[in-house]
């Protein structure tokens, strides 16, 4: 067997042993998000759920509740 045609079958394997591995990957990580209840959020009254905004400085706004605490 020539070397060419040895190496030329070890990319092709690998590269279609690669693209089975990542499809089953995906049906995997689909099948658990699909088993995953729902989360439900609770009512943040108009503020965000994911981020909390955080000021370095304060601001002239936020002055006379600061001076109320």
């Amino acid at each position: 067997m020539d070397i060419n045609v040895l190496l030329s079958t070890v990319v092709l394997v690998s590269f279609i042993v690669t693209i089975v591995l990542a499809v089953g990957s995906y049906l995997a990580f689909k099948g658990r998000e699909h088993r995953r209840p729902e989360p439900e959020l609770a009512p943040r009254r108009g503020e965000p759920v994911f981020f909390e905004r955080i000021y370095l400085q304060v601001r002239k706004d936020d002055e006379p509740q600061m001076a109320a605490m």
